[in-house]
C-alpha cells in the first residue's frame, strides 16, 4: 500500500513540475526588476521568501524602499504537537524572519509583525476583520508603496487566500494607485489544483532572479523550524523537496486581469 501511494505522490509531483514549466515557458511574459517602492505582505514567516525572496533582494540591491508585513504569528505550524510551546515558536519564527530578511537586504526597521492568529484569518469576526483592514490601510498610507505583493488569491492555504482578500480590500480603501502582484506558494507546489480556465493564466509573469538566487537560498535556510526537525521524532512541517521547489532562477507572479 505504501508503494502504491508513493507512486501516486511521484506522479503528482511530476505533473506539478510539468505544469510549472508550462506556466514558465508557455504562459508567462518576461518582466524586469524595477525601481517601484513596495510592501510584501505574507501570511506566515517564510512565505515572503518562498514567493518573492529574489524580488526582495533585487529591490534591496537597488536601494528601493521596501517593507515586509507578516499578518499571523506563526504559532500554529505544529499545533498538533503539545510538546512544542506555541509562544516559543512565535519567537523562533520571528527571529528566523529577521535573519532571512537580513540575508535579502531588509533591515529590522522595515519588518512588521501584526500577530494575527495563525490559521485564523478566515475566522476573524466582522469587527476584527475591519480593524485589520484599517491597520493595513494605515500602513499603505504611511509607506505609500507603488506595488504590493500578496499570496496568489487561489493559493491552497486559507490564510493565504484571506491575506490576499484583506490586502485587496485595504488597497481599494486606501485610494492609492498601487499595483497588486500575486505570488504563488502552495499553488507553486501543487499547481495541478489550479483552475486552468482562469482568466488569470493570461496574466502570468516571470522575473529572472539568477543574480540573487544564492541570497534567496541563504534566506530560506534561516527557516529551520519549518524544514528541519526541531524536536527528535517530529517531522518538519514542510514536505520533503518543498524548499528546493523555490530554488528556481525565476519567480512567478499573477496580475489582475
Amino acid at each position: 500500500m505504501n508503494k502504491y501511494y508513493q507512486k501516486i505522490k511521484q506522479r503528482l509531483l511530476l505533473k506539478s513540475r510539468i505544469i510549472y514549466l508550462w506556466w514558465l515557458y508557455k504562459k508567462s511574459k518576461a518582466i524586469a526588476s524595477n525601481q517601484k517602492s513596495a510592501i510584501v505582505f505574507a501570511p506566515h514567516q517564510d512565505d515572503e521568501t518562498l514567493g518573492c525572496g529574489g524580488t526582495i533582494a533585487l529591490k534591496c540591491e537597488q536601494g528601493v524602499p521596501l517593507d515586509v508585513v507578516f499578518l499571523t504569528d506563526g504559532r500554529a505550524s505544529y499545533a498538533e504537537y503539545p510538546q512544542i510551546c506555541p509562544d516559543q515558536l512565535v519567537q523562533t519564527r520571528q527571529q528566523e524572519a529577521i535573519a532571512a530578511l537580513k540575508s535579502l537586504g531588509v533591515p529590522p526597521s522595515a519588518i512588521y509583525f501584526l500577530g494575527k492568529p495563525d490559521g485564523g484569518l478566515s475566522h476573524l469576526s466582522a469587527r476584527e476583520r475591519e480593524e485589520t483592514v484599517n491597520q493595513l490601510v494605515q500602513l499603505l498610507r504611511d509607506r505609500q508603496p507603488q506595488e504590493v505583493y500578496v499570496p496568489y488569491k487561489q493559493d491552497v492555504h486559507p490564510d493565504h487566500k484571506e491575506t490576499y482578500a484583506l490586502v485587496q480590500a485595504a488597497v481599494q480603501k486606501s485610494n492609492l494607485p498601487i499595483e497588486v502582484l500575486q505570488y504563488p506558494v502552495w499553488t507553486r507546489w501543487v499547481p495541478h489544483q489550479l483552475d486552468f480556465k482562469s482568466v488569470e493564466l493570461a496574466n502570468v509573469y516571470r522575473l529572472p532572479i539568477n543574480n540573487v538566487i544564492n541570497k534567496k537560498i541563504k534566506a530560506l535556510e534561516a527557516y529551520q523550524s519549518q524544514y528541519s526537525s526541531i524536536i527528535p521524532g517530529i517531522e518538519p512541517i514542510l514536505p520533503p523537496g518543498f524548499m528546493q521547489c523555490f530554488f528556481s532562477p525565476y519567480e512567478i507572479f499573477f496580475k489582475a486581469s
